[in-house]
């Protein structure tokens, strides 16, 4: 799996499905995808689940944040009919459900930590917890924009690989990738060069960018030979390197 071109789907199949939810990742690996990309957050009861913003608002219309709310509460609301009336009673999933749903298959899971403006809240214990009780350490990378998560996720031994994920211009990245023990670097796609390409080869990461967003920006990294990309559209991305996903064919019953 780690010598694979990584499609992770970004919040799952995010264009037309409500993102971070297990509709919009079921439907992700129907088109193709070989790995998930997800936000968590804690709960007020410190339940891990999958969220990306801030406030609640854009998704629920609801005010405050996650960390204001029980799992009990949060799983009353509504997280999928701001998207489209059909995904109305869409519930926001844990971590431990996603693990469930990926259980015996061949899928990666990108965890992105949600904690930059809350740090030392046990975020990153909790998801290495979940992570070894579900079995999941080969089958995961963990991101996060924190420099403090990062030492964090180091110093407790995290079994998982870990990804330097920044945003903006910086200079010698795979500096700071060596410092945290990370094994992969997670820039934005506008970053990408064959310079910086070539460094990291150097020092032994592995580059999956993210905010591919295009078509053409899709195939300028395959063709740089990047690690994997981040994208809303997985579906894109798997046709052109493995041509058309092939409908499952339902079998006939037999009377």
């Amino acid at each position: 799996m780690n010598n694979m071109f990584l499609i992770y789907a970004h919040r799952g199949s995010s264009i037309l499905y409500p993102e971070n939810t297990l509709p919009a990742f079921t439907q992700a690996i129907k088109e193709g995808a070989n790995g998930i990309e997800l936000d968590v957050q804690l709960t007020r009861d410190g339940q891990v689940v999958v969220f990306h913003d801030w406030t609640l608002q854009r998704i629920t219309g609801q005010k405050g944040k996650v960390s204001d709310y029980t799992l009990k509460q949060l799983q009353a609301m509504d997280f999928g009919a701001w998207k489209n009336a059909k995904f109305a009673g869409v519930r926001i999933p844990t971590l431990g459900q996603v693990f469930k749903r990926i259980t015996g298959k061949n899928i990666m899971i990108n965890i992105e930590l949600k904690n930059f403006f809350a740090m030392r809240n046990g975020l990153e214990q909790k998801v290495m917890e979940l992570v070894h009780h579900h079995n999941m350490s080969g089958q995961v990378v963990i991101s996060t924009f924190n420099p403090f998560s990062l030492e964090l996720l180091r110093k407790n031994g995290c079994k998982s690989d870990i990804a330097f994920l920044y945003f903006g211009r910086l200079k010698e990245p795979w500096k700071y990738a060596k410092e945290y023990a990370c094994a992969y670097i997670h820039p934005p796609v506008q970053e990408i060069t064959k310079e910086l390409l070539a460094s990291c080869r150097e020092h032994e990461l592995k580059i999956v960018p993210y905010q591919v967003d295009t078509l053409v920006e899709i195939q300028q990294m395959i063709h740089l030979g990047t690690d994997g990309i981040i994208t809303p559209r997985p579906a894109l991305a798997h046709r052109l390197l493995h041509g058309p996903t092939k409908p499952v064919q339902k079998r006939k019953r037999k009377r």
